[in-house]
């Protein structure tokens, strides 16, 4: 990764840049460093970080790069709300000549967005945050977007999807620069968790709703009020007179999905809830989404989330103070 004997690490801070992703990059890796030169280890590389500031962003903190610098590692980090990372097309000439040199390319978030206009990933695995799938996938068709893993490692590039999954972007590059001690020491002074997770996990189904066309929201509507129907695709063509095939190219059209996988879809969002927010029984669960067999909806639970319904509830429900609270 690096032929001058240190890791040198720039992170890109560009105008909308999230100022806590910012510092906290910043502060996880001089942590880092600091415990390097603590406990001494030989084969842990020194980490010169700083940020490469663009546009307006002026960070009056540590060191900074210029696009003249070379660097070993540069890191994209995530924006502030609603916002989208940019950049002018000398930032461009300078990644891709890092990229050329060796570099190992990062990103969190919708930082990916820098990763994806660059053109070094047309054809690649990427990811980002779940929330932006759709508007990346549009914007971005040359890139695989794949939001279920947190994280997507390869020799070249590391992409992490959550907006604050710039820490598990910091301890993975540590596991390449240091290895696993280096890694440990710091999750342990930050109490991070290592354990292996997934942006699945959080994913929630948010139905598309303004897509304009009226006849379709009013089937979505329909089903949304009666998950436990079951619907015939010839019975909702009907309701709205039109034949199946054209009802079936509508909704696809309409909502990114076909009919069998947007009710999948709802009664699993359905469910997630009732896990989270009640004491009710998983097989009552099952039965209230509208599924008869806990085995089959186990496995689409599992397909869909990555943990099977017993294993989410023990992740995500309500403490149980808050539920008696709400329930009383």
């Amino acid at each position: 990764m690096t032929t001058s004997g240190a890791v040198r690490i720039a992170i890109v801070a560009y105008e909308h840049a999230l100022p806590s992703a910012l510092h906290g990059l910043s502060e996880m890796l001089a942590v880092a460093e600091k415990l390097r030169l603590e406990h001494g280890a030989d084969s842990w590389l020194p980490l010169h970080c700083g940020f490469l500031c663009l546009g307006s962003n002026r960070l009056a903190l540590s060191h900074h790069w210029s696009l003249q610098d070379e660097v070993d590692v540069v890191i994209l980090p995530p924006c502030s709300m609603g916002e989208r990372a940019q950049a002018d097309e000398a930032f461009f000439v300078w990644l891709r000549q890092q990229y050329q040199r060796g570099a190992l390319l990062c990103s969190a978030c919708v930082g990916a967005a820098l990763l994806a206009e660059s053109g070094l990933f047309n054809g690649r695995r990427l990811t980002t945050h779940w929330l932006a799938e759709t508007e990346f996938r549009q914007r971005y068709p040359q890139i695989h977007w794949d939001t279920a893993p947190l994280l997507i490692e390869e020799a070249d590039v590391i992409s992490a999807g959550g907006l604050t999954a710039w820490t598990d972007l910091v301890l993975r590059l540590l596991l390449r620069c240091s290895g696993p001690s280096l890694v440990m020491l710091l999750s342990k002074y930050f109490l991070l968790d290592t354990a292996e997770r997934e942006q699945r996990f959080y994913q929630r189904f948010i139905p598309l709703l303004s897509h304009g066309d009226a006849q379709v929201l009013q089937l979505q509507r329909q089903l949304q009020q009666a998950l436990t129907t079951r619907w015939s695709l010839e019975q909702l063509a009907a309701q709205i007179a039109v034949s199946p095939r054209t009802l079936q190219r509508r909704f696809l059209q309409a909502t990114g999905h076909n009919l069998s996988r947007y009710i999948q879809l709802l009664r699993i969002e359905k469910a997630r809830e009732l896990l989270e927010t009640s004491r009710m029984a998983v097989e009552k669960i099952v039965w209230a989404v509208g599924y008869d067999d806990r085995t089959s909806f186990n496995k689409l639970f599992r397909q869909q989330l990555g943990l099977s319904p017993s294993e989410y509830r023990r992740r995500f429900q309500t403490k149980p103070a808050l539920l008696a609270k709400s329930e009383g």
